[in-house]
């Protein structure tokens, strides 16, 4: 099959529109046949995510990452991570499912900047480095945790999120 295949995972929570941007540069500068949003069911590195105020369920990030891949046809919504079992959502495995959905493509693994210095404390790092190419980008004035604040105040957060994201979040404020 191979291509040129865009793997981003995190914990969209919510999804907003710092990704979309960083995602749509992803997929133009790294020539990118489809880009993959991939929701972390556990994020080893954000366990605690789950009990955040205002954090949303499994099915209401996986919901807004599916209304945000209608955005652009080389999007799409992956949910190989939340069909896990219980337990942490590790790259290494997601980058295994990719190679087996999509035999001798390129691999390429977004991620924010801050987390470069991390890598290496990632499960099955040497393995993993050698199986994807990862791609940090920095991060964005829109912060999930800024959305939740203000949903949770009834503020707006029409100027953070897309308004697909936006109409399915406002009836929670």
């Amino acid at each position: 099959m191979g291509g040129r295949i865009g793997l981003f995972g995190g914990s969209f929570n919510p999804i907003h529109s710092g990704h979309i941007g960083v995602a749509r540069r992803a997929v133009e500068e790294l020539s990118l046949d489809k880009l993959l949003f991939i929701p972390a069911k556990v994020n080893p590195f954000k366990a605690h995510v789950g009990n955040t105020p205002g954090g949303l369920s499994d099915e209401m990030r996986w919901e807004l990452v599916q209304r945000v891949a209608e955005l652009d046809p080389k999007f799409e919504a992956w949910d190989v991570d939340l069909r896990r079992p219980n337990g942490p959502s590790y790259a290494i495995d997601t980058v295994r499912a990719a190679e087996a959905r999509f035999p001798g493509a390129k691999l390429f693994y977004v991620i924010g900047e801050d987390n470069v210095g991390g890598l290496p404390l990632w499960k099955d790092w040497d393995e993993l480095k050698v199986r994807c190419t990862f791609v940090p980008y920095p991060r964005t004035r829109e912060s999930s945790t800024e959305i939740r604040r203000r949903i949770l105040s009834g503020e707006s957060i029409a100027d953070l999120v897309p308004p697909c994201v936006s109409a399915l979040l406002a009836p929670l404020a």
